[in-house]
């Protein structure tokens, strides 16, 4: 009764409107992993390609066009900006990133591919980003200032009404990106900043996730009180039409009866979702529609950045066309498979260029996930070495003592199965060994062909991805070689005397007794 007294009283007196509904119009992107150009299953398209989706000219010709319409709309990136394509690999973020400030985004959250380059490309880049970075299970790093740049969550205002949003990321950026980040339980973090927004009487939610459509799920149950949550990580394309290949699922996805609604566009940039929700006074969706939207060649194409990805281009066809070697044979993946399993000959004679650089070392272990295509024999490019190892992994030495380097090997075929991509299995040079599939024993370990001591300190070369813990190895303290992976590769391959390289067959597996 007092509250219908009162709102008599304002109007009467001073004129005063009752709170309205919200109507927002939702924009959103999600691991676009710096797609430059449309594509399909094939690889890159033309710009002006009918037979192709996404590419950054059409997406910010999308996003341009929705902000003059609605100037009120909310453009949100739900993470993984980095690597996916040689644009990355090459040129970093130099054209990546004029090409996101012309997207007029509200706010974006971290992936695990921003730390693909232990920090130094993702600092650069989201310092000069004037777009507010939200990761609210951030807390630091011990190697960069990165905790500087980020924000558990932002409010914005949209006619008269304010929205709380907040940002949250996979803990597995330590595991996949190779970083040193400290991190809380996601569901603690995002709970704490709904209780910060709500005591300031915020009433409109939206996480802006990069952790996978099923823990994006697992989330909105845990904590109805979020209204939408806008996902990454997982690449689930949720799309109203059925017929689309990759379908997840209807958008939006509806959680608690309808009160939480969650949307992803796949990856890449070939769809962008547009969700426009209407909320009551509080803060309740009482209306919604939307569906993710064919980035197509009617979509057309901003010049400015057609500008921008020519040039990319310009500098990548001068790179990529580079001769390295003509193979008198081919390598190839394990037998039968199209990645490295046991015996892999393009992933052994990786081993052994690197091992070709840095002799002094006692051996040579790769995670078989780095290996990406295997080599043809004849005419070899920079473009097919960049798809062999697309990762700019600094190589480095560490120690290990003898029973220490029995764990990595074990670590290595933990989840193996004899029908599937282990990555985490070491591929080897100097190092020979033996293991059962179905009890993963680790057997017959010989160093330069001497067994293995326990005892002994043997110095390793590796990438940078294994020392700081990727694929869930122990961390190690490390010395660097002044030269990435990748860079070996290249100069090794040059040299005439390794293109033929007769096979040691480092990884075998023995039967169980």
């Amino acid at each position: 009764m007092k509250k219908i007294i009162f709102l008599l009283i304002c109007v009467l007196l001073y004129g005063c409107k009752q709170p309205e509904n919200l109507k927002i119009n939702l924009i959103h992107t999600n691991d676009l992993h710096t797609h430059l150009l449309p594509f399909n299953e094939y690889g890159d398209c033309t710009i002006d390609s009918q037979n192709c989706l996404g590419g950054f000219a059409r997406i910010t010709a999308f996003m341009l066009k929705e902000k003059q319409e609605n100037p009120d709309s909310i453009i949100l990136d739900a993470g993984d900006r980095f690597t996916g394509t040689a644009f990355y690999t090459l040129t970093k973020s130099r054209y990546l990133l004029p090409l996101f400030e012309m997207i007029p985004y509200d706010a974006a959250t971290l992936g695990n591919h921003e730390f693909d380059d232990n920090l130094s490309e993702t600092v650069h880049f989201i310092s000069r980003w004037h777009t507010p970075i939200l990761a609210a299970n951030i807390l630091s790093s011990s190697k960069e200032p990165i905790s500087q740049y980020i924000k558990p969550s932002m409010i914005i205002e949209r006619n008269g009404r304010k929205i709380g949003i907040i940002g949250v990321t996979t803990p597995e950026i330590n595991i996949l990106g190779g970083a040193a980040i400290e991190i809380t339980p996601i569901k603690q973090a995002v709970e704490t900043e709904i209780k910060k927004l709500k005591n300031q009487g915020i009433n409109i939610i939206i996480v802006l996730s990069h952790i996978s459509l099923t823990q994006d799920i697992k989330l909105a149950k845990a904590l109805p009180d979020i209204d939408i949550i806008v996902g990454g990580h997982s690449h689930s394309l949720l799309i109203n039409d059925k017929s689309v290949v990759h379908r997840r699922g209807e958008y939006p996805m509806t959680v608690n009866g309808g009160k939480t609604l969650i949307v992803s566009c796949g990856m890449g940039g070939q769809y962008v979702g547009k969700l426009q929700a209407e909320f009551n006074t509080d803060g309740e969706i009482i209306n919604y529609n939307g569906d993710a939207v064919a980035m197509n060649i009617d979509i057309g194409a901003d010049s400015a950045a057609v500008k921008i990805i020519a040039d990319a281009q310009t500098e990548l066809n001068n790179i990529l066309s580079e001769k390295i070697v003509e193979l008198p044979q081919s390598y190839g993946y394990t037998d039968g498979t199209d990645y490295c399993s046991q015996e892999c000959p393009i992933g052994e004679y990786i081993a052994y260029l690197l091992a070709q650089e840095h002799p002094e070392v006692d051996g040579v272990i790769i995670n078989s996930g780095a290996i990406r295509s295997a080599l043809p024999h004849g005419t070899v490019t920079f473009n097919q070495i960049l798809e062999l190892y697309p990762y700019d992994n600094p190589a480095v030495i560490i120690e290990l003592s003898g029973k220490e380097l029995k764990k990595f090997l074990r670590h290595g075929i933990t989840h193996y199965h004899k029908r599937g991509k282990t990555n985490e299995l070491l591929q080897t040079a100097g190092i020979r060994y033996e293991f059962t599939v179905d009890d993963k024993r680790i057997e017959n370990i010989s160093i330069k062909g001497k067994p293995l001591e326990s005892d002994k300190t043997y110095r390793l070369l590796t990438s940078m991805f294994i020392a700081n813990g990727g694929d869930r190895y122990p961390q190690k303290t490390y010395t660097e070689t002044g030269s990435t992976v990748r860079e070996i590769i290249v100069n090794q391959m040059k040299n005439p005397q390794n293109s033929v390289y007769q096979l040691e067959h480092n990884v075998q597996i023995i039967q169980n007794n």
